[in-house]
């Protein structure tokens, strides 16, 4: 899911993870990184933006079992 929302943010990423209280850092190294959504979803930023507690609050199922 995390992959899915980055795509849909596109070019406004930066802003959308320093909303959601990633650091100035964090943030544009991510948003500025050359690997593609499906690897950055597994980023500290995105782990800090989109917990998955946020998805489970959306009522979405778990995938992994952990």
């Amino acid at each position: 899911m995390r992959s899915y929302v980055w795509k849909q943010w596109g070019r406004r990423g930066y802003r959308e993870l320093r909303k959601r209280g990633v650091s100035v850092r964090l943030a544009w190294n991510t948003a500025k990184s050359a690997h593609g959504p499906w690897r950055l979803s597994h980023s500290p930023a995105l782990r800090e933006a989109l917990p998955a507690q946020l998805f489970r609050s959306y009522g979405l199922p778990e995938l992994a079992v952990r």
